[in-house]
């Protein structure tokens, strides 16, 4: 077998470069957004902690019941961003792109099934087994030789 006919069949069963192209956009889109999704629930982390460092300032000192409130506050608007950043990496991952739905109003080329799909008929297996059968004589179920000793 010759170089050339195992790189056509590799060829042939690889994909297109527009094919292999499309695929890597599409996991650069997705460390895109995983990387946005992290960054802000970073940033949402650091309003947390900002938050739980001025309730626990407040509690070592009696600042005021306002400044706990604001701690307080302040913790919950981080979980916000936290969870916009969450929710916002979902919408982007689930939703089609709109290069992809340009991709779809075009029709791919297909090949197409045969007018008869109905399968040629196989034979029988007992037509093949029935041709093996010898015509000589057919052994005997008995358990004793009924012939004569010589």
């Amino acid at each position: 077998m010759s170089l050339e006919t195992v790189s056509k069949l590799v060829a042939k069963h690889t994909g297109s470069p527009v094919a292999i192209q499309a695929k890597l956009d599409k996991a650069e889109a997705e460390k895109a957004t995983v990387r946005s999704m992290y960054t802000w629930m970073m940033w949402g982390m650091l309003v947390v902690g900002i938050g739980v460092v001025m309730v626990v300032i407040n509690k070592s000192f009696p600042i005021g019941n306002w400044f706990r409130l604001l701690g307080a506050l302040i913790g919950v608007a981080g979980m916000g961003v936290m969870t916009g950043g969450v929710l916002n990496a979902v919408r982007r991952g689930t939703l089609p792109s709109r290069r992809d739905s340009d991709q779809l109003s075009g029709s791919p080329d297909t090949n197409e099934l045969p007018a008869n799909r109905t399968p040629a008929e196989l034979p029988s297996v007992t037509e093949r087994t029935t041709q093996l059968i010898a015509v000589e004589e057919a052994p005997t179920n008995k358990m004793m030789d009924t012939r004569p000793n010589e």
